[in-house]
This record gives structure tokens, C-alpha cells and sequence, in this order.
């Protein structure tokens, strides 16, 4: 099928335009990109009536969605799940995994490798080789420095693992990252008390990006500089929570203006319960209280995993950087693309057909993905 997307301002990938023009996807590939699209033959169209047509957004670290935890939902759940991520906007996503006990942990493993749901791009375990001290609501009597073995079993199991959160700063850390490169998984520092100078360290092993920076890390101290610092100097990718609630406003502004939307990765890192009322709910073994959207554990107070949706997080970070809208395209598509080597991200002819309309608040407006229009609000 030839899908036309028409009559609206392509983003390329976050630096190029075209004001008015057009998009044909045909089975789930780009195959043209006109500013002249009077004359092409289609199947089927979408008229974006001036709005921006732009990639699908592609989410890498979330935990679950509508009740669905990515550690317990079974693989007739993920398409579920996959449906309530196209109302964001969201074409493709990663599975995040909380840390298990190994043999669970394996067993997980095996179930995900017989999920075919197209819009999984694979699997991202959060641990079990994190610092203690920075275990976030990580079961910490299931974390634990790196072994080989441990990670070989993990791939022995699965094929679908692109990434993997580590502390630098923990005993063989640093071969471990460099092993992980070398088989073709995303290493990403996090969880960790590491300081500035392992963590540019860890990047010259191979590690690519830092996991939801700010959270559960050292941070930017004048006299200590932990991860925060390392990312600041590095060049590393870095995952951001713009939900107001994770990182305060002016530190995501402080942020934007340092590390620039060329390193930004945004992503939600939400809970399973986000799309869910306020209300008391279970995750990673803990009991959470949902009060107004922003999830605690309800014994300690500490943050648990956000609530909010992806494109709700391009909206905060216009508003609160004053960035553009090309700007945001490439910190929640084209950079996430770029971190795991995906055909993904850009407006390009042999890309993936992910695309979809917003406006300029940035709602979500129409979405294509795998050769269908899933969503249509401008029909």
C-alpha cells in the first residue's frame, strides 16, 4: 500500500526543512520525499493541512504503560502496549527491565525472544550491575558487580538485548562495557557513583550514552565531580526526564544549553501505571503512591519511574528551553536512531515509514507505522 502524506512542513532530521511538501511511504518504507507532489500516485492519503509532518518518536527507556509492566506482562500484552504508544506519537520503543534475580531475569529473557510485536525494537535491562548506593527503586538485594557469565547467560537466552545500564566505577565495569560494545549492545552509564573522569573513561570502552541523567548518579559538584560532570565533558548521548517532577526546570534549561540538542535523548522512564488514576500500585517490588501524575514509593518518598508521555515531554522542553521544533524532533527521534544504529528517525528515502503529524503544540495529529495509518485526527 502507498500511503501520501501531503501539504505540511517536513523535519527532515532536526537541521532540514521543506515548507510545503510531501512524504510516500510504501510498505513501511519511505520511498519519496517531493516539494512537488501533485502528480504521485497513492493508495491512500493524509493531509496534514500545514501542520508538521515529521519521524516517529522513539521511545528507549520506558517500563510499561496502562498497568502493563515490561517485568511481569505476558507477549499477548505488547501490542497493547504498542497501541497505547501510537497515541503518543511513539512508533517504536525498547522494553526497560527493572533487575530480577538471574534465573528470572532469564526467564523474561526467553519470553520476550518469542514476541514479534514489530514495534519492539528490543530489550533494555536497567542492571544488575549497579551501585548500590545509587539503586534508585532497584531491588537492591538483586543487584550485584559485573560478570561475564552472568552477561553471556543473558545472551544466550536473547537476541533482542540492545542495552544495558552499568556503573564504570564497579569491579571489571570497564571490560564488561567494552565486551557488550563489541557484541553490538548499547552500554549506558547509570545508576552509579562514578566519577567525572571514569565516566570519559567508560565512553573510551565504549560505552554511548548515560541513562536518565541526573537520577540516581553523582552529581555536577565543583569540588566532586560525579556523572553529571562526566556528561557535561564527554560525548556521550544523555536520557532526560522533562516532566518538571525528576529534574527541575531550570537545570533541563541548563542542560539544553550545555549539552545541546545534538547529546539530548528524551525519554519518559515511566512506571507501568502511567495512563492509570492516581491511586496505589505495585512496581519493582514496591508499593507506589500515585498522587496528581507524580509517582513516589510510598515508604521512602523517592521518585518511581514518571507518568508522562512523550510527546507531553517534546511540549515541556519547547516551553521551557524556547527550543524548536526541529530541535525536539531530533532529541526524540533522530538521536535515539543515531545511539542504536536504527533506519529510523528521519524523513529520508529507504528509512523506516514511522511518521507522524503534529502541530505546533505538539499533538499528535496522524500516525503511520508498518505500512498502516493507525491514527487520523485530520480526516
Amino acid at each position: 500500500m502507498k500511503i501520501l502524506i501531503k501539504n505540511g512542513i517536513l523535519i527532515i532530521d532536526g537541521y532540514k526543512r521543506i515548507d510545503n511538501g510531501a512524504v510516500l511511504v510504501e510498505d513501511n518504507t519511505i520511498t519519496g520525499i517531493f516539494k512537488d507532489y501533485h502528480d504521485i500516485d497513492y493508495d491512500k492519503v493524509i493531509d496534514a493541512k500545514g501542520n508538521y509532518i515529521i519521524p516517529g518518536l522513539i521511545e528507549t527507556h520506558t517500563h510499561g504503560i496502562i498497568g502493563y509492566d515490561f517485568n511481569t506482562c505476558q507477549n499477548q500484552d505488547m501490542m497493547k502496549i504498542s497501541d497505547a504508544l501510537i497515541e503518543e506519537g511513539v512508533t517504536c520503543f525498547m522494553a526497560s527491565l527493572t533487575c530480577e534475580t538471574h534465573s528470572y531475569m532469564l526467564e523474561l529473557l526467553n519470553r520476550y525472544e518469542s514476541c514479534d510485536v514489530s514495534n519492539l525494537l528490543g530489550i533494555h535491562i536497567e542492571g544488575p550491575f549497579l551501585n548500590k548506593n545509587n539503586c534508585g527503586v532497584m531491588k537492591e538485594d538483586c543487584i550485584q558487580d559485573p560478570q561475564l557469565e552472568i552477561f553471556n547467560d543473558y545472551l544466550k537466552h536473547s537476541h533482542k538485548i540492545k542495552a544495558m545500564t552499568i556503573a564504570p566505577e564497579l569491579p571489571n565495569a570497564l571490560s564488561l562495557i567494552t565486551y557488550g560494545n563489541n557484541k553490538g549492545i548499547v552500554m549506558n552509564v547509570g545508576h552509579s557513583s562514578a566519577s567525572a573522569s571514569q565516566v570519559v573513561q567508560a565512553q573510551q570502552y565504549g560505552a554511548k550514552g548515560i541513562t536518565h541523567l541526573y537520577n540516581a548518579m553523582g552529581q555536577h559538584l565543583h569540588r566532586d565531580p560525579g556523572v553529571v560532570t562526566g556528561a557535561m565533558i564527554s560525548d556521550l548521548f544523555c536520557e532526560l526526564i522533562v516532566d518538571g517532577f525528576h529534574i527541575h526546570e531550570d537545570v533541563i534549561k541548563a542542560t539544553y544549553k550545555s549539552i545541546g540538542s545534538k547529546r539530548i535523548v528524551l525519554i519518559c522512564d515511566a512506571n507501568p501505571c502511567k495512563g492509570l488514576a492516581d491511586g496505589i500500585y505495585h512496581f519493582s517490588g514496591k508499593e507506589i503512591e500515585i498522587i496528581d501524575g507524580k509517582a513516589r514509593v510510598k515508604a521512602t518518598g523517592r521518585i518511581a519511574g514518571s507518568t508522562i508521555k512523550l510527546n507531553q515531554a517534546c511540549q515541556n522542553m519547547m516551553r521551557i528551553c524556547g527550543c524548536s521544533i526541529d530541535d525536539v524532533v531530533l532529541m526524540a527521534s533522530t538521536n535515539p536512531a543515531q545511539l542504536y544504529n536504527l533506519p529510523k528517525g528521519k524523513l529520508e528515502v529507504g528509512y523506516d515509514g514511522d511518521i507522524i503529524v503534529v502541530n505546533h503544540h505538539f499533538d499528535v495529529l496522524a500516525v503511520v507505522n508498518n505500512g498502516h495509518i493507525k491514527k487520523d485526527m485530520l480526516s
